[in-house]
């Protein structure tokens, strides 16, 4: 297996199913409705809606920077506002989560070994580690998903 098929399969099972840590990011979404992901079940913590558009912005920042394109986040992508909850868009925004994500498994399945080991752009970090760090991120946006779901 190479590193590009590596990255690729942890990207896989982290997003959709067979993830090693348990339920993968779309499994725990499964279900939650809108007026459940525009909840802030605790204080100051952010709502299953914020955390999925936050995750969707550093998905495309990643593909980004590993295409070798600056990709500075402000604050307002880092952490969108919800501006409009209703089911039609709750479902826009999972099809642009799922949009986003297929086109950095599209990239990763299309990077030779020698663009892993280039420096993402605009940061000192190589593209095989930034891409192992977007999977992290999931994963631990998708843990934080989990327990909001079961307060809402």
């Amino acid at each position: 297996m190479t590193e590009a098929e590596r990255i690729l399969e942890q990207l896989r099972r982290s997003f959709y199913k067979e993830a090693w840590h348990g339920p993968a990011f779309l499994e725990i979404l499964d279900g939650v409705t809108a007026e459940q992901a525009s909840k802030h079940p605790i204080t100051e913590a952010h709502s299953i809606w914020e955390i999925v558009l936050h995750t969707t912005t550093w998905i495309e920042a990643v593909r980004t920077r590993c295409l070798g394109k600056e990709f500075k986040v402000s604050d307002e992508q880092d952490w969108p506002e919800v501006t409009e909850i209703g089911d039609a868009a709750w479902h826009q925004t999972i099809i642009d989560l799922k949009d986003q994500h297929k086109k950095l498994e599209d990239l990763v399945n299309s990077l030779k070994p020698e663009d892993l080991n280039k420096p993402a752009a605009g940061s000192s970090m190589l593209n095989c580690s930034m891409l192992d760090s977007i999977i992290h991120h999931n994963i631990y946006h998708s843990a934080q998903i989990a327990l909001l779901k079961k307060l809402v």
